[in-house]
């Protein structure tokens, strides 16, 4: 079959996968994080699009047995029922699953050659139209779809109390004033943290599937041997072309002149400034990790906890240096060779 990618060996390395398909699926239940991530069941996430891959990969010339198996495995998981009180967010949920990895198995079908990156906005592309056609088609307002997480943000918010409330105080019983403090804290937290998430659900949407799209690549080419494209490269390594600066500049502009801002126009451009923001934060960890490599798992695992610890000085540095980047391109210059020195001869 022309343009068929000879089987390679399977991809090596399980650790990190690991660790980043648990961190993945877990961290959206997390307490702080259940009221600002919008997809909390992240498997509805990672499972297509994994699918999605098998597909490909039996479109690429692949087994059709390993395909057939995960669009089996996929469609039980999308036919459990939802939980009680949460149908809408579960719809939701699943469509955008379904929307994202439809989008990436047609994006590792058409696009055959460069990077996972450029399959991956490909297949977000396409799922973002998918879904405004969608919700054309079914009369749904971009603020009915926030309503939609602003009810389960507060759902989160209702659980993550009650259950609270009935651990605090086994576990804090000889301080209780503690406990009612940490209680009021926590729902404080995740009150202002939904109240900051449900306008950003679409650029949220966005970097959960874009993550969801890295892991389910990893994941293929370490379980199959048709090879759709490159492994995924480093962190520090991450890199994308120029031209993703101006969708984070046009943005940072619709957020920052009055004049322009107004309507939607402010909440499209805060979209734009979180979603591309976070790419060029990520893009700056990139170049952080270049020039302070960190060679053990170990090392690298307490430096990416000490970076979310100290999240509001971390972030804005990296996404800074991120930008920078993008015209000086650091990693650029320390691997070009330096001039040779003039001859004396």
């Amino acid at each position: 079959m022309p343009g068929v990618l000879a089987p390679a060996p399977r991809e090596e390395g399980w650790t990190r996968v690991l660790v980043a398909t648990v961190a993945f699926l877990l961290f959206a239940r997390a307490p702080g994080a259940r009221a600002l991530l919008p997809v909390e069941d992240t498997f509805l996430l990672l499972f297509p699009v994994l699918t999605a891959c098998f597909v490909a990969g039996w479109a690429a010339g692949g087994p059709g047995s390993l395909a057939f198996a995960w669009v089996l495995m996929t469609a039980a998981l999308f036919a459990l029922p939802s939980p009680g009180g949460a149908g809408a967010y579960y719809d939701v949920a699943r469509a955008w699953g379904l929307l994202v990895a439809g989008g990436f198995g047609i994006a590792c079908v058409i696009v055959t050659r460069g990077s996972f990156l450029r399959r991956a906005f490909a297949s977000l592309g396409l799922a973002v139209t998918g879904g405004a056609v969608f919700a054309g088609a079914a009369a749904l307002s971009p603020s009915a779809l926030t309503r939609v997480f602003a009810a389960e943000f507060a759902a989160r918010n209702a659980a993550s109390a009650a259950t609270f409330d009935r651990v605090a105080p086994r576990i804090a019983a000889g301080i209780p004033a503690a406990a009612e403090w940490a209680a009021a804290k926590s729902v404080a937290i995740g009150e202002a943290s939904a109240a900051v998430a449900a306008p950003l659900v679409p650029a949220l949407l966005v970097l959960e599937a874009l993550a969801a799209c890295a892991l389910a690549w990893a994941w293929y080419h370490r379980l199959a041997r048709t090879r759709l494209g490159p492994p995924l490269a480093a962190l520090r390594q991450f890199t994308f072309g120029h031209a993703v600066v101006w969708p984070l500049l046009a943005g940072a502009l619709l957020v920052a002149v009055p004049t322009v801002r107004g309507g939607g126009a402010a909440l499209l451009g805060t979209n734009l400034v979180v979603l591309f923001g976070a790419l060029f934060a990520l893009r700056g960890a990139g170049v952080a990790a270049w020039f302070v490599p960190l060679r053990r798992a170990a090392a690298q695992l307490a430096a990416t906890l000490a970076a979310l610890a100290l999240a509001p000085i971390t972030i804005p540095a990296a996404l800074g240096l991120g930008v920078a980047d993008n015209w000086l391109d650091w990693r650029g210059l320390a691997r070009s060779p330096a001039p040779a020195a003039p001859s004396t001869d």
